[in-house]
């Protein structure tokens, strides 16, 4: 029974890992493509609109990748999405609270606050997307 119980835990863990490899791969290559077209956006638009066009732009993307490449979800698509898009709404007006009290309070290059703001949605976003979106 012991051994049984620690295949499991090991099992779970090499699950774990991977979703969470995953997780940085498809976030980490959606960063890259939505970091690169907000500073051409902000270039012509102001630092929040142009955050919000390619935050928008990159919802489709991610949800997909995460459901069916990562973690395989069979769920119901229309709740997952429902989910999804909530977390999404919560997430972008988090990140422009963020980025607007860094580049506007502390004086940082919104490029720089971008880059911090993403980072720290990722921590939330993955147990948020495994225990609860995709399963």
């Amino acid at each position: 029974m012991k051994k049984l119980i620690l295949k499991l835990k090991l099992m779970l863990n090499k699950e774990f890992l991977l979703n969470l490899l995953k997780y940085l791969l498809i976030g980490g290559s959606a960063f890259v493509i939505e970091y690169t077209m907000f500073l051409l956006l902000r270039r012509v638009l102001h630092y929040l609109m142009a955050n919000i066009i390619i935050y928008t732009l990159m919802f489709w993307t991610v949800f997909l990748a995460n459901k069916f490449f990562n973690f395989k979800s069979r769920g119901n698509f229309k709740r997952q999405l429902l989910q999804y898009t909530t977390l999404y709404f919560v997430n972008l007006l988090v990140t422009n609270l963020l980025l607007y009290a860094l580049s506007e309070f502390l004086m940082l290059d919104p490029a720089i606050g971008k880059f911090f703001v993403t980072g720290i949605a990722c921590f939330w976003n993955f147990p948020l997307y495994k225990y609860v979106i995709y399963t």
